[in-house]
């Protein structure tokens, strides 16, 4: 069922994206490369009376993926989600949340413009951008999480 836009829709532009696990911020990030859900269209091919009709279908559905990068700090609880995943914990599935915050707003002070839940979440790769011993560069890290379902929670 697709929801019906009222009014002028507004642009959204965040400057920072908080995970929360059981209601507790586990980690901030700087960017989000992109929420990715996809079904696959199939073709389906039927034929009538009047020939044969060539249509597309709903096809196998992709689990939803999250791409979070930030610079590096000493916070180890993704590594540790992560840790949980490549062990087999059946418990390193979590549902947790993706709050996206203006640049205007704090997660600490302000309400997120949006939140997405991720339903049985679980952080399929981490990635630490090479380093250089003398170098100024940043250190990023890079977080890929899978998940079954995401939902959607405006703000408001």
């Amino acid at each position: 069922m697709a929801a019906v836009a009222s009014g002028n829709p507004t642009v959204m532009s965040a400057s920072t994206f908080v995970i929360q696990v059981d209601g507790i911020q586990v980690a901030a990030f700087s960017e989000l490369s992109g929420i990715s859900t996809e079904v696959e269209p199939v073709e389906y091919i039927s034929t009538g009376p009047d020939g044969i009709l060539h249509t597309k279908q709903y096809g196998k559905t992709k689990p939803p993926q999250v791409t979070l990068k930030r610079g590096m700090d000493t916070e180890t609880y993704m590594w540790a989600w992560h840790q949980a995943v490549l062990q087999g914990e059946p418990t390193a599935r979590k549902t947790c949340s993706l709050q996206l915050f203006a640049a205007s707003q704090s997660p600490k002070s302000g309400q997120p413009i949006i939140t997405y839940i991720l339903e049985n979440a679980w952080p399929s790769k981490l990635e630490i951008s090479g380093m250089k011993a003398g170098a100024s560069e940043l250190v990023t890290e890079t977080v890929v999480l899978f998940c079954d379902q995401i939902l959607m929670q405006p703000a408001g």
